[in-house]
C-alpha cells in the first residue's frame, strides 16, 4: 500500500466468550501482531475484561448501540408499548423513561475510551425495529435518524473536549447509509467537533444493494459511492478516516428472503419482544457477513481512501477462524 494505516485492529467484544479463547493479555496481543495488526477495536458487553485488556492494546472503542432507539429518544411511549411486551419491559431495556438513562451509557463508554487512551471511537447513525428489518420499510427517514444522532453526539461533545476522533459509522437501515452525498455532508457538517469523521463499514455499505455478486463488484460499488460524492463536492475520501474492512455479499438471501414474505409474512404477534429479537438478529448476521474482503481492486481501494484506523471486522466462530481470516486479509493488504 502507499501508506500502511497507523492503526490496524482486531475487533473484539469484552465478554467472556471471547476472551476465553485467550490465556491473558499476551496471547491477545501476540493474535493481532501475528496478523499485522497492532492493537484492538473492543466493544464493551457488560462483563469484566478478567485483566486480558491493557489501556495499550485498545486503538478504537465502539460506542453502546440499540438497533432502535429514535421512539425512546422522542418520546414516542406508545410505539415502544407496542414493540415490547410490556413498559415495564422496555424501560428495563432502556435503563429508563428519559434521554439521560441513554446519555449516560454512551458516557460510560467515552469515559473508558479517556481513561484507555483511545485514538478514536465509532457510533452507529441508523434506526430500524425488529419488525422493519423484516419488511425494509422505516418509520423514520435518513435525514430523521441523521438529526436525531446530531442531537445525542452534540450534548455529549458539547458537555467536554475529548482527545479522541469521533467517528460516524454507515449501516444499510434508515440513517447514515452513504447513499445520499447530501445527507453525508450534514451529518459531517453537523458535528460541534473538528476531531470527526466516517468510519466506513465496506460490507454494509454493499448491504444496500443485493444485486453485487463478485468481490470485484464491491469494489466497484465502494468506489462509484465515492465518485458521486465528489461529484456532489463532498470531500469523502477526507472525511474517511476509518474503514471497518469486512465483504458481505448476501444478496441471494436478501432476494430470497423479499420473496418469501410476499407470499409467507410472519406474524409478529405470535413471538414475545426477546423471540423476536433472536430472530431478527438471526436475520441481521444473514444480511451481514463479515467476510474477508479478498478480491482484485480491495488493496487499490484502500490506498484511494488511505484512511488512518483499519479495522479487519470478521464474524468470529472460534480464534483459529479468526486469525486465519486476519492473516487472508492482512496479506492481500501487504501487512504481513
Amino acid at each position: 500500500m502507499k501508506q500502511i494505516p497507523k492503526y490496524r485492529s482486531m475487533n473484539f467484544s469484552v465478554y467472556s466468550g471471547m476472551l476465553d479463547r485467550y490465556k491473558d493479555s499476551e496471547d491477545i496481543r501476540n493474535a493481532y501482531t501475528k496478523g499485522g495488526l497492532n492493537g484492538l477495536e473492543v466493544i464493551l458487553a457488560g462483563e469484566p475484561d478478567q485483566g486480558k485488556i491493557l489501556p495499550d492494546m485498545v486503538n478504537g472503542v465502539h460506542l453502546y448501540f440499540h438497533i432502535f432507539w429514535m421512539d425512546y429518544w422522542l418520546g414516542n411511549y406508545e410505539r415502544l408499548d407496542e414493540e415490547f411486551d410490556s413498559r415495564e419491559q422496555w424501560v428495563e431495556y432502556y435503563g429508563g423513561m428519559d434521554r439521560e438513562a441513554y446519555l449516560d451509557c454512551l458516557r460510560h463508554d467515552l469515559a473508558y475510551a479517556e481513561s484507555v487512551g483511545a485514538k478514536y471511537v465509532v457510533f452507529h447513525v441508523s434506526e430500524t425495529t425488529l419488525r422493519e428489518s423484516y419488511v425494509y420499510q422505516y418509520r423514520y427517514s435518513d435525514e430523521e435518524v441523521i438529526d436525531a444522532a446530531l442531537e445525542v453526539i452534540n450534548t455529549l461533545l458539547d458537555e467536554r473536549e475529548y482527545s479522541f476522533d469521533f467517528l460516524v459509522e454507515n449501516l444499510w437501515w434508515s440513517g447514515l447509509n452513504l447513499k445520499d452525498p447530501a445527507l453525508t455532508r450534514k451529518m459531517l457538517e453537523g458535528i460541534h467537533s473538528e476531531k470527526k469523521g466516517i468510519m466506513l463499514d465496506t460490507g454494509h455499505y454493499m448491504n444496500t444493494s443485493s444485486e453485487l455478486k463478485t468481490p470485484e463488484d464491491a469494489v466497484a460499488y465502494v468506489h462509484a459511492m465515492l465518485d458521486a460524492h465528489e461529484a456532489a463536492g463532498v470531500p469523502i475520501t477526507r472525511w474517511v478516516k476509518g474503514v471497518h474492512l469486512q465483504m458481505s455479499l448476501s444478496g441471494d438471501y436478501v432476494r430470497k428472503q423479499k420473496e418469501d414474505w410476499k407470499k409467507h409474512p410472519m406474524d409478529f404477534q405470535q413471538y414475545s419482544f426477546y423471540e423476536l429479537f433472536g430472530l431478527a438478529y438471526e436475520h441481521a448476521c444473514k444480511i451481514d457477513l463479515h467476510q474477508p474482503f479478498i478480491g482484485k481492486g480491495v488493496k487499490e481501494l484502500m490506498e484511494r481512501i488511505n484512511p488512518i484506523y483499519i479495522t479487519e471486522e470478521f464474524d468470529q466462530k472460534s480464534r483459529e477462524e479468526y486469525e486465519a481470516f486476519v492473516d487472508a486479509q492482512s496479506r492481500l493488504l501487504g501487512y504481513i
